[in-house]
């Protein structure tokens, strides 16, 4: 039924009259969007004449209006979607759509512990999965961020909206025995108040946070003159079309998918942030690389990338490191790392990634029974560790 709905509506978008539109003042307010959505051969009406603009919408049908709507937010080299089967009438929409961001994000079932998720095309979308749907297709729209406001402040300024709870907890271990499936999809706030301070209570709760903030300013996505949201209501065709309307104006025709680059193997730090790696020097040498990341868009300072970082090592044995820096390796010695008690620091701007690699100074005096474990810690010149 859905596809034949939208494949016939593409026939001939042209401008019509809808009999349970025109002159019926229940929709004086979605008119413009749906005269709009039904020039351009997004969403259109039926062969009775009928818009039907009360009916729901479903994901395959969203993500067909979207992928119409924005011809330039198509990535050409995309993989299959789980969940949509390959014959499915909107699989290469949603491939070509949702290849474009990491799909977990919009998925309707997600596991963020093994990153596993799925999509369900036939599902009727809610207010709240449309947005944060389009939050995930849309990430580098410019708009408002949360991260300006201090999070106390940005509660209040979210506790307008009546039905999103905002749930506290006393500390981290409180929330995550109370929260063990965290997704996206679920329109609730979790956050962290220990003592005067108060934080989101993870990442998936600022990205909900930024997303809501962001399009309810931009005037995309709104409560009602009564401050309610109302985000498991099924999102209808009336409203579809206005949110796209709103969305084609705040992100422009022109939006596009633009190719990342490929992530570096490796370990990842970020500002703030730290890694260990290690071995048993009786059997190998402890290496890897280390990638300079940027901070992710849900961090306080996103894109920001480390200009200076501190190694440190913890060893019984006399180990010294080599880190290679554009194919130029340099020694500090087990004595500059203050005898495994002290740590070295060097400055990295502009570098995306370097090669660490300890090494035993006296290779022949390990034997198997011996205490051969030795980590290495690579961090953020700033980081206070515990």
């Amino acid at each position: 039924m859905a596809s034949m709905m939208l494949s016939a509506a593409w026939i001939s978008p042209v401008l019509a009259q809808f009999s349970d539109v025109d002159g019926n003042r229940q929709y004086t307010w979605a008119k413009a969007s749906i005269d709009e959505m039904n020039r351009r051969g997004v969403l259109t009406g039926f062969a009775d004449g009928t818009f039907k603009p009360g009916q729901s919408v479903t994901k395959a049908e969203f993500t067909v209006m979207v992928y119409r709507l924005f011809p330039l937010l198509r990535n050409p080299e995309s993989e299959a979607i789980p969940g949509v089967p390959e014959n499915h009438w909107a699989s290469r929409e949603f491939a070509e759509l949702y290849s474009t961001t990491w799909p977990i994000y919009a998925a309707d079932m997600q596991n963020f512990d093994d990153e596993s998720y799925i999509y369900k095309p036939e599902k009727p979308m809610t207010r709240w999965e449309v947005l944060m749907t389009l939050d995930a297709l849309f990430s580098d729209m410019e708009g408002p961020e949360i991260s300006t406001l201090k999070v106390s402040d940005a509660t209040k300024e979210l506790a307008r909206v009546k039905d999103i709870p905002q749930r506290q907890f006393a500390s981290y271990d409180a929330f995550e025995k109370n929260n063990k499936a965290q997704s996206l999809m679920n329109p609730k706030l979790a956050l962290i108040r220990e003592g005067a301070g108060l934080e989101w209570a993870g990442d998936l709760d600022y990205v909900k946070a930024q997303a809501l903030y962001r399009f309810m300013k931009l005037g995309i996505i709104t409560p009602d003159a009564s401050g309610f949201f109302y985000p498991d209501r099924q999102v209808t065709r009336a409203e579809i079309v206005t949110i796209l309307n709103r969305m084609l104006a705040a992100a422009g025709e022109d939006y596009a998918y633009v190719k990342r680059e490929e992530p570096l193997s490796g370990a990842y730090i970020y500002p703030g942030s730290s890694t260990g790696f290690g071995t048993n020097l009786y059997y190998t040498e402890p290496e890897n690389n280390i990638v300079l990341g940027e901070s992710p868009t849900w961090s306080l300072n996103p894109g920001q990338r480390l200009s200076k970082v501190a190694i440190r090592i913890e060893s019984r044995q006399v180990i010294d490191l080599y880190v290679t820096i554009n194919d130029e390796t340099k020694k500090y010695t087990y004595e500059q790392l203050g005898n495994g008690t002290g740590k070295i620091s060097f400055d990295v701007t502009g570098l995306k990634s370097f090669h660490v690699r300890g090494v035993a100074r006296y290779p022949e005096q390990l034997n198997e029974d011996g205490d051969n474990e030795v980590m290495i810690y690579v961090m953020d010149a700033d980081y206070k560790e515990d």
